[in-house]
């Protein structure tokens, strides 16, 4: 069964809200640049404390010795999820799995805010399926856990990929929400029927009336 992730990317206050109504619910909640920079220990250890499954959301992008200090320092966090990009390099993959304990490593593909028209701009000569599959493959070649794609490749990387892993979709919309400033997006329904494992929602949930609500009407779709 596919699993939801809340991405608190709001404010603290909204966020530790959030955290203590729904305690005792089985979520996964991501936590991003926009409260980990301000508040570090004080927002990672609230979620972990509710408990709740902490995704430290901070796509890791750097030298390999820089991405494993990163990765020991998640552990120290109590991170369950955390993302780096497939680009950092074998090296650092490798590295990141060497120290990584039970975290469980998510390979960032191809931002969901990006296109084809992008990966011209970059001057490379390939399609975005191709692109995401090559990245994907070879972090899951590399030891990762999982995957960071758009719900639209996932059905690809199923089939293309031969060993098990975790498909994340980030910016999962409901029916007639706004894709903003994403390209790359697929409502509920679609992201389940493709394929993907953890939902991650943020907009749809945070800006609803009730979010409360809200998600107890999302997880009723995923039993």
């Amino acid at each position: 069964m596919a699993k939801l992730c809340v991405a608190l990317d709001t404010n603290y206050k909204q966020a530790t809200e959030l955290l203590e109504s729904l305690r005792g619910y089985p979520l996964i909640f991501k936590v991003g640049y926009k409260l980990f920079i301000s508040y570090h220990r004080a927002i990672t250890d609230k979620v972990k404390e509710k408990g709740f499954e902490l995704f430290l959301d901070l796509k890791f992008h750097d030298i390999p010795n820089t991405v494993k200090e990163g990765v020991l320092s998640a552990k120290d966090l109590g991170a369950d999820y955390l993302t780096i990009h497939i680009t950092s390099g074998d090296q650092a993959l490798r590295y990141a799995v060497e120290v990584k304990g039970k975290i469980k490593l998510l390979g960032v593909s191809l931002l969901t805010s990006l296109g084809e028209e992008d990966l011209k701009s970059m001057g490379l000569c390939i399609t975005k399926d191709e692109y995401v599959l090559n990245l994907a493959k070879r972090a899951i070649e590399l030891g990762m856990d999982g995957v960071v794609c758009s719900g639209q490749e996932v059905k690809t990387l199923k089939e293309g990929i031969n060993k098990s892993f975790i498909a994340v979709v980030p910016s999962i919309r409901l029916e007639g929400d706004p894709a903003q400033d994403q390209k790359r997006v697929v409502n509920l329904e679609e992201a389940l029927l493709m394929g993907a494992d953890i939902l991650v929602m943020g907009r749809s949930i945070l800006r609803a009336e009730n979010p409360v609500k809200k998600i107890e009407e999302i997880l009723l779709k995923l039993t």
